[in-house]
C-alpha cells in the first residue's frame, strides 16, 4: 500500500471515529435516560425505567389522576412504600414465593372478569411488563404477611363494634342501584354565533337524531357533519339525572338518543345507551366483621409504614418528586 494510501484511510478512519463519537455523545440514549436513578431507599436504586412503569401500570389499572408530574410523584411515592415492604418482609422471612405471586397474578385476570390472553393484552396496550404486576403482587402479599404478623392480635374487632356497625346498616340498607349508560354528542358553537349559525347546528343535529340506532353505530349517524365530538360513555345512577331529561329517557328507552339542545359548549344529543340494575347486596354480620378487620388493618399497616419511612435512608435525585 503508497504512503499516499495509508494516509488517506488514517484519514478516514479518524473522521469516522469523530462522527461515532459525536452522535453518542451529544443524544443519550433511551437506555441511559431509563437508568437514571429517581431515588435510593436503603441502598436500592429507584430508577427513571421503574416510575415510567409504575405510571403505565396505575394508568392501566384506572388508579391515574392528576398531571404528569402529579402522577409521577405518586408513583415515586409507591415504589418507595413498595420497597420498605418487600425489605421488612425479607428481614423478618416472611417473603412469598414464585409460585404464590404466579397464582395471585393469575387470579388478577379472573377478578376483573377476563380471560388471562385479554388480560395479558391489555398489559401489553398500557406498555406494562408483566413483571411489573408482579412486583406488586409480591409487595402486597409479603406486607399483609408482615402485618399480621406483627400486629395480629390489635387486628381482632370487638363484638361490640361489629353489631353496633351491624345495626347501622340494618337501620340504613343499601338499595338497588338502577344506572343509566350515556355518551354525549357535541356539536361544538360558540355563545357569539349568529343565529343563522345555530339554526344550522340544530339542524345538523336533527339529522343524527333521526340517523341514530344505537351506540354501537354513533360513528355512522354523525358521517358527514362538520366538527362533532363523541364523548366517552358515563354509567350515571337513575336519581343524579334531571327529572325532566329522566323522563325523557324513560319514554324513548335505551337504544336512542334525545335531544339536540343547547349547552355552553354548542348544541348537545344525549345518546341513551343501556339501562343496568345492580340489585342491593345482602350484608351479613360476618362481612361486616370482614370489613372492620380491614379497615384496622389497613390503619394498622399504614402507620407501621410511616414508621419504617421514617428510619429509613432515603436519597430523593429529584428534590420536587418527594412526597
Amino acid at each position: 500500500m503508497t504512503f499516499a494510501a495509508t494516509y488517506m484511510r488514517l484519514i478516514v478512519l479518524t473522521l469516522l471515529a469523530a462522527a461515532i463519537t459525536t452522535m453518542l455523545g451529544s443524544a443519550p440514549s433511551f437506555a441511559q435516560s431509563s437508568g437514571r436513578v429517581v431515588a435510593i431507599v436503603n441502598d436500592q436504586v429507584i430508577s427513571e425505567y421503574d416510575v415510567n412503569q409504575r405510571v403505565k401500570m396505575n394508568a392501566t389499572l384506572g388508579s391515574a389522576s392528576g398531571s404528569k408530574r402529579q402522577q409521577r410523584k405518586l408513583a415515586l411515592s409507591q415504589l418507595v412504600d413498595n420497597i420498605l415492604k418487600r425489605q421488612e418482609a425479607k428481614r423478618l422471612n416472611l417473603g412469598v414465593t414464585e409460585a404464590e405471586v404466579e397464582n395471585n397474578y393469575k387470579g388478577m385476570a379472573t377478578r376483573a372478569g377476563v380471560s388471562q390472553d385479554v388480560w395479558a393484552a391489555r398489559l401489553r396496550k398500557g406498555g406494562v411488563l408483566v413483571k411489573t404486576i408482579k412486583k406488586e403482587v409480591e409487595s402486597s402479599m409479603s406486607w399483609r404477611r408482615v402485618v399480621r404478623a406483627r400486629f395480629g392480635q390489635r387486628i381482632q374487632v370487638e363484638n361490640a363494634d361489629i353489631d353496633r356497625e351491624y345495626q347501622k346498616i340494618l337501620q340504613n340498607p343499601p338499595k338497588t342501584q338502577r344506572l343509566y349508560v350515556l355518551r354525549r354528542i357535541l356539536l361544538p358553537l360558540a355563545k357569539t354565533a349568529p343565529q343563522a349559525l345555530l339554526n344550522t347546528r340544530l339542524g345538523e343535529g336533527q339529522r343524527i337524531i333521526k340517523r341514530f340506532k344505537g351506540c354501537g353505530q354513533i360513528k355512522k349517524a354523525t358521517s358527514g357533519i362538520f366538527n362533532v365530538k363523541i364523548l366517552g360513555a358515563q354509567t350515571v345512577p337513575r336519581e343524579a339525572i334531571p327529572t325532566q331529561l329522566r323522563t325523557v329517557l324513560d319514554k324513548v328507552g335505551p337504544g336512542r338518543a334525545v335531544g339536540p339542545g343547547p349547552s355552553p359548549q354548542g348544541i348537545v344529543i344525549i345518546a341513551y345507551c343501556n339501562r343496568k340494575t345492580i340489585e342491593a347486596p345482602v350484608i351479613t354480620r360476618e362481612e361486616v366483621e370482614r370489613q372492620l378487620q380491614f379497615r384496622k388493618f389497613d390503619r394498622i399497616g399504614q402507620q407501621f409504614l410511616a414508621d419504617l419511612k421514617r428510619d429509613a435512608i432515603i436519597e430523593y435525585k429529584d428534590l420536587g418528586l418527594r412526597s
